[in-house]
């Protein structure tokens, strides 16, 4: 495909940033229209689809046209259904190529544009489990519907489409999730197709709707689709193995692949006509669906020339559709969708994100819980330290072993963050919800303000039970330092996680990154007993900042005494102040303002990293 061919530019938008395309502002076309007014019409001609890394190719020169009512693309697997969906969608992934014409209403469109007159229902079920259906369908109204909208007409328009897909029984109960209860597979699905049906989409594509649903429940949601497609609400193009009779009744064009080749295309009743003028009949009572796939479809009593002879059969009578004259004449695409703003979406995003964390407020509860048990712990274990010279010698382990408790639960709260929620705002970001940086930045501060009560509880109660210098200041300094403490740990594991996008990797490799930062964190190798080639490892550790900080703000000041067993052979009290540990330990080469600064920075930098990999890492 040449870069510059209009097709090529189209393509080219498939590798970028989905969400930043669909909320460009501006497009003179931008309108409100009535459903019953905009058609669409989907042309190719020639259409090749290459998989770049087997060169391979999925589609092998085809040609067709979608205009109106009730379309059914089938074949068995690996015919190319989901590739040609995934074309005509621009949803293809970067390691495919595609030559060809491709045209919208007789003219070029990009996935921006296509965005905003078509819904995709993906055929997994990607939804939040801790929303329920009513929430899941208002929030993703405030995102997606024209920002004219007002919320009397969201909620109606929320209504609406819940009665219209029959979701308003459980309009109350979440959706639920492998480990909590919810509703069922067949709500799912249809709470999917209702999500698209909120900005009233021109074009509507759904990848295999009826996968893993039962015989009723199919059908049901098939019906639903029929309905769409003969109010002409929208154009429904799905991809569907094998259907049931009453299912393949419904449709009202069929497009049949076979190993990346149409083998027919034209309207659904007309195929039993098709198929016996081809020599292949279909026997009295037997669905034509499977009747269609087992023409098509090779098994084991078949030979290779036979099949190839089938093919020929169907080849010889199939005739392309003409669409010189949906390529040839452009057509007004009107967009009846225009794009939410950016503060809208964050504020939006966020009133979600921190339902959702307060649905799942047992796992912070057991986070306090867990938090003050350690805090107690540690606190009796160095109840009432003191400031004789014993406690020179206790002082510093209770102030690092504070840094590595906060820092742990930190980050091993957060390791599943973004991994656990990757698909879902991959396909938000697809259908051109919301902008990644809103998404991100709305979840972050959510899990943020949620994770905020448990150093200070820790700081609460550590610092009276040990015993630390009784001063306001240096109490609320040493709180400061535990909450930068916990936010860098959580910063270092969203940013792991949000590069090695699955659980399982992170939680692989995270270990080590907090094994490194707690080996180097200024207490196993002071600053002033450091190698020089540890320098860099030492810099990148959060724990040698935050320990260093609150050290520096414990032992300034400090004033230590001696009993008459712990004086020396001079008579004179071994250490008087924290000033001398200070300098014994070299933690005096930095200031504590300088350590809060550097957490401070550690914090943005590991979020902008892992903003980055929720950005542009998407498979």
């Amino acid at each position: 495909m040449a870069p510059g061919s209009p097709l090529g530019r189209a393509a080219s938008s498939l590798g970028r940033d989905s969400d930043s395309d669909s909320v460009k502002e501006g497009h003179a076309h931008n309108q409100r229209v009535d459903d019953h007014d905009a058609t669409v019409n989907v042309a190719w001609k020639d259409l090749t689809v290459t998989a770049t890394r087997i060169k391979r190719p999925l589609l092998n020169s085809v040609t067709g046209k979608i205009t109106t009512g009730y379309y059914a693309i089938m074949g068995p697997s690996g015919s190319g259904k989901s590739t040609l969906l995934n074309t005509l969608a621009l949803r293809l992934d970067r390691n495919m190529s595609v030559s060809g014409e491709l045209k919208l209403n007789g003219q070029d469109y990009s996935n921006a544009e296509l965005k905003k007159i078509s819904g995709y229902v993906m055929q997994d079920d990607l939804l939040n489990a801790h929303l329920t259906v009513e929430e899941t369908l208002g929030y993703t109204a405030e995102l997606r519907m024209p920002r004219t909208t007002t919320v009397e007409e969201r909620r109606a328009r929320v209504k609406e489409v819940m009665e219209q897909v029959g979701l308003t029984h459980v309009s109350a109960v979440i959706v639920g999730s492998p480990l909590r209860k919810g509703i069922s597979g067949g709500e799912r699905k249809r709470l999917c197709v209702a999500m698209e049906l909120l900005t009233k989409p021109l074009l509507l594509f759904l990848d295999e709707p009826t996968s893993g649903l039962d015989s009723v429940t199919a059908l049901s949601l098939c019906k639903l689709l029929k309905r769409l497609a003969t109010g002409r609400t929208c154009t429904v193009v799905c991809t569907i193995h094998q259907p049931q009779a009453k299912i393949f009744n419904l449709f009202d064009h069929l497009l049949l692949l076979n190993r990346g080749t149409i083998m027919y295309q034209g309207p659904a009743p007309q195929a039993l006509g098709f198929f016996d003028r081809s020599g292949f009949p279909c026997p009295l009572h037997e669905n034509p669906a499977d009747h269609f796939m087992d023409v098509i479809t090779p098994n084991m009593n078949d030979s290779v020339e036979s099949l190839v002879e089938k093919e020929a059969k169907l080849k010889e009578h199939y005739q392309a559709p003409p669409v010189e004259h949906l390529l040839g004449t452009p057509k007004p695409l009107v967009l009846p969708r225009d794009s939410t703003p950016w503060h809208k979406q964050f504020r939006v995003l966020l009133r979600r994100s921190i339902k959702e964390t307060w649905r799942k407020r047992d796992t912070t509860y057991v986070l306090l819980i867990q938090t003050a048990l350690m805090a107690v712990l540690i606190g009796t274990v160095f109840l009432r330290i003191g400031t004789d010279q014993k406690s020179a010698v206790r002082r510093n382990p209770v102030l690092f072993f504070t840094v590595i408790n906060q820092g742990m639960f930190g980050a091993l709260i957060v390791i599943n963050s973004f991994p656990s929620e990757r698909m879902l705002s991959l396909r938000e970001r697809a259908a051109g919800t919301y902008h990644v940086s809103a998404y991100y930045l709305a979840k972050s501060v959510a899990e943020t303000v949620s994770q905020l009560p448990a150093p200070i509880i820790f700081s609460c109660i550590v610092y009276f039970l040990v015993g630390f210098q009784p001063d306001a200041s240096k109490f609320f300094i040493y709180m400061g330092f535990m909450v930068l403490c916990s936010t860098a740990a959580t910063s270092l594991a969203l940013a792991v996680s949000a590069i090695a996008r699955t659980t399982d990797m992170a939680v692989t490799i995270l270990p080590m990154a907090l094994e490194i930062c707690r080996l180097f964190g200024g207490f196993f190798l002071s600053p002033a007993n450091l190698p020089n080639y540890f320098k860099w490892l030492d810099a990148l550790s959060y724990v040698k900042y935050s320990y260093i900080g609150i050290s520096l703000n414990e032992l300034t000041g400090l004033k230590l005494h001696c009993t008459p067993a712990q004086l020396n052979a001079a008579g004179k009290c071994p250490i008087t102040s924290g000033e001398q540990t200070i300098k014994s330990l070299g933690l005096d080469y930095i200031s504590m303002n300088d350590c809060a600064g550097i957490l401070i920075s550690y914090i943005i930098i590991c979020r902008i990293i892992a903003y980055l990999g929720v950005r542009f890492l998407k498979n």
